[in-house]
């Protein structure tokens, strides 16, 4: 005990300068190491498993509805939701890839290893199917200071606060490929300004003030 002496600071000083390096090494492990990659695998199969169902149980007297009425009413929101998030051609996402079922496991995934999610909103103004919500998914490394700057004490690791804590944007660094890594350096987009939200962060596991904190600082 005489030889540990860590130092009194906030969780944001003690993990946001390597937030980065943990996500990456997080990143590396599950893509790399089998025994991490299965794990990642049985997670999401134990906790979402093939199909993730809709249970919609509304409080009818609340609603002002008769219980045979509201149980029609059950059958084709349940309905709806299903020909809208379990379509065969990934209707919901904004890439045409994952089905709601898909978007689950994947984001459970991402939180088991990366400790959060970042999912965006997009209204397609140009689909004819009746609902036009469409969700992207994004990668939580794609989240930070632009010029991968140290931050200020209104914005640290990508996340814009007010003087409350507040989180007022999120900076996402566009997609540079080919030249990813180049002098120019990526250009940061931002979402979620108050008048503007379309931006959402779900986290459960130790995180810092701003940020969630990766496997690979807890292992």
């Amino acid at each position: 005990m005489a030889d540990w002496m860590p130092p009194a600071e906030s969780v944001d000083a003690a993990l946001l300068p390597s937030l980065r390096l943990g996500n990456a090494r997080a990143d590396d492990l599950v893509r790399n190491n089998g025994i991490a990659a299965n794990a990642v695998a049985l997670h999401k199969d134990h906790i979402v498993g093939h199909l993730f169902l809709i249970s919609y149980r509304p409080n009818w007297r609340y609603l002002g509805m008769r219980e045979s009425a509201a149980k029609s009413f059950v059958d084709e929101v349940e309905a709806a939701w299903t020909e809208y998030c379990d379509g065969i051609f990934g209707e919901m996402d904004a890439e045409g890839k994952r089905t709601f079922t898909e978007f689950i496991r994947e984001g459970v995934g991402v939180h088991a290893f990366n400790g959060e999610i970042f999912l965006q909103p997009v209204w397609d103004a140009e689909t004819t199917q009746v609902f036009r919500t469409r969700f992207k998914a994004v990668s939580p490394k794609r989240v930070d200071t632009p010029g991968y700057a140290r931050g200020n004490r209104q914005l640290r690791a990508g996340v814009e606060t007010d003087r409350n804590g507040k989180a007022l944007a999120y900076h996402v660094c566009d997609d540079d490929w080919p030249v990813a890594g180049g002098n120019a350096g990526p250009v940061f987009l931002v979402f979620c300004r108050p008048d503007d939200p379309r931006c959402y962060i779900f986290s459960s596991r130790l995180r810092t003030d701003r940020r969630a904190v990766p496997i690979s600082f807890i292992v």
